[in-house]
C-alpha cells in the first residue's frame, strides 16, 4: 500500500466522521443560533460527497486490489449510495430530518468501510500499511 491510499483512507474516515457530526449538530446549531444558516444555503452536502467519493476511489479501490475483500468495496458502495441517495431522493421527497437519517446511515456504513480496509491491508501487508519504503 502507498502514502496515497492511506491518506485517502483517512480522508475518508475524516469526511464521515465530518457528516455525521454536520448532520446530527446542526439542527441544534440552527435552533440555538440562527445566523448559522448560512451553513445550511450551501453546498456543504455536495462538497461532503465529492469528499467521499475521491477518498472512496483512492483508497478502497486500490485497497481491494491488495486484500480481495469484496465486502469492503460493497460497504463502501452502499455507504456512497445512501449519501446520494439521501441528498438527492429523501431530502426532496420527505424532508431534512429523513435525509439527515439517511446521511448518518450512509456516512456509518462508509465508515466501517474504510476502517475494514485498513485492517484488511493491514492483515495482507504484514503490518507495513501505509508505509513509505
Amino acid at each position: 500500500m502507498n502514502k496515497l491510499t492511506g491518506a485517502a483512507d483517512a480522508a475518508g474516515l475524516f469526511a464521515s466522521t465530518l457528516c455525521m457530526v454536520h448532520c446530527l449538530a446542526m439542527p441544534v446549531l440552527l435552533a440555538v443560533l440562527p445566523a448559522m444558516s448560512w451553513a445550511e444555503d450551501g453546498h456543504v452536502h455536495e462538497v461532503l460527497l465529492g469528499v467521499a467519493v475521491v477518498a472512496a476511489l483512492l483508497s478502497l479501490g486500490p485497497g481491494y486490489l491488495a486484500h480481495r475483500r469484496r465486502a469492503v468495496p460493497l460497504l463502501g458502495g452502499a455507504g456512497l449510495a445512501c449519501l446520494a441517495l439521501a441528498m438527492f431522493v429523501v431530502e426532496p421527497r420527505f424532508g431534512h430530518d429523513a435525509e439527515a437519517v439517511a446521511s448518518v446511515a450512509g456516512a456509518l456504513l462508509l465508515f466501517g468501510a474504510h476502517v475494514r480496509n485498513r485492517i484488511c491491508c493491514r492483515r495482507c501487508a504484514g503490518g507495513r500499511i501505509f508505509r513509505s519504503r
